[in-house]
């Protein structure tokens, strides 16, 4: 049973900040210097200036924050609302998300997470949050609906006005509207309570806010937007692996005990593992070749491994290879230089065919079905399993906690 309630937004004024959709920017964690300076440098109301800030940075990202509420570039809302968003992408694509503030409670009490938080960014993220007085990304989740009461509240809710429309900085477009009625706003409250949250993205952000709880009446409860899970654009990508370290000659000779082999090409292997598979692709030198585990690879994972997650091919990978084979275990892993990550293909080869890497593994994305079972135990995927595509934009709406 979880606690959604209604807010009192801030929101972007278009008569003073002028295009919407060009104010609002990506979360922090997916954006590089120069991508956060180009921001910046589009607009003094962009959000990356609060977003983004860290350190020294935040006591301005505050200040700017309060400049805006005060000059009317930012507005706060009569009556608490909830917000529906509309998310356009890709080939047509359109994914739907109710934002509310969720009570923040203890992993396991009505919010389930699925993957393990670090520490640095934790740090930054309270520190913001304190200091600017809201939360400014949207953490992002998703509920079961088994029977569609939510996804019924969410279809009558795309009928009312629009609040504000937009093409943001990526080239997606972004609808908002205000959901304020009395009768309707206790239906999606009841609705969410009959539910379980399972966060897709913004577990440092969630664990975070939960740390920086104080005595501001808005501050037990976190911005979040909530897609229903048989939303067909609720889309969880791939997390690829680039490896960094020298591969053995006998690579291919060893992977033969616990895997079958087979060749194939670059193109080839994206599109031949489907989702939730526990096969693995395999670029190096001027090869590609396709990883299928046998029962020796299940022999050789570690007994401890939780069932929810142990076939999952990012689990597959780090115990059965990564770690025996290549020598990078968890502590190589944290540390960032032998493996990193990627969510393209293209950007894999590029690493591999000049030289960059010493090798690519292509991994399969996971089902939903497969976040739900690993949250359900109380388990935790191996870090960068899960990559929910695309994530929420920053600005949409904001959460005070005065």
């Amino acid at each position: 049973m979880v606690n959604v309630q209604p807010f009192r937004g801030l929101r972007y004024n278009p008569d003073i900040v002028g295009d919407w959709g060009k104010v609002l920017g990506p979360p922090y964690d997916i954006v590089d210097g120069a991508q956060t300076a180009s921001l910046k440098a589009s607009s003094p109301y962009q959000i990356a200036h609060i977003e983004t800030a860290a350190g020294d940075e935040i006591a301005a990202a505050a200040r700017s924050l309060l400049d805006w509420r005060a000059s009317g570039a930012i507005v706060q809302d009569d009556a608490p609302s909830y917000y529906l968003h509309e998310h356009r992408f890709g080939d047509g694509q359109v994914r739907r998300a109710l934002f509310g503030a969720v009570e923040l409670t203890p992993w396991g009490d009505g919010v389930m997470a699925h993957e393990r938080t670090m520490p640095g960014p934790k740090a930054t993220r309270t520190a913001l949050r304190s200091v600017v007085g809201a939360d400014i990304s949207p953490l992002m989740a998703f509920v079961p609906d088994t029977d569609g009461a939510l996804a019924e509240l969410i279809e009558l809710a795309s009928q009312l006005p629009l609040l504000h429309e937009g093409t943001d900085p990526t080239g997606d477009s972004h609808t908002l509207r205000r959901i304020d009625g009395a009768n309707t706003v206790m239906r999606i409250g009841d609705a969410f309570a009959q539910d379980t949250i399972y966060m897709a993205d913004g577990h440092h952000r969630y664990e975070s806010a939960l740390a920086s709880i104080d005595d501001r009446p808005g501050s037990r409860g976190v911005l979040m937007g909530i897609a229903c899970a048989n939303d067909p654009a609720l889309v969880v990508g791939a997390t690829h692996r680039v490896v960094h370290t020298d591969i053995p000659a006998s690579l291919l000779a060893q992977l033969g005990r616990n895997f079958r082999i087979m060749e194939s090409s670059a193109d080839d292997l994206a599109s031949s593992l489907p989702e939730g598979s526990s096969s693995i692709g395999l670029i190096a030198g001027q090869g590609a070749w396709m990883l299928e585990p046998t029962a020796a690879a299940s022999d050789a994972m570690p007994k401890d491994v939780p069932d929810a997650w142990r076939n999952l091919a990012p689990a597959v990978l780090q115990h059965v290879i990564l770690e025996p084979l290549l020598g990078i275990d968890a502590d190589a892993l944290a540390g960032g230089q032998a493996v990193t990550y990627t969510h393209h293909l293209d950007e894999l080869l590029e690493a591999v065919n000049h030289g960059a890497a010493s090798a690519g593994f292509v991994l399969p994305a996971p089902t939903l079905q497969d976040v739900i079972d690993t949250a359900d135990a109380g388990s935790f995927m191996p870090q960068k399993s899960t990559f929910f595509v695309p994530k929420l934009p920053t600005g949409l709406v904001l959460h005070p906690l005065d």
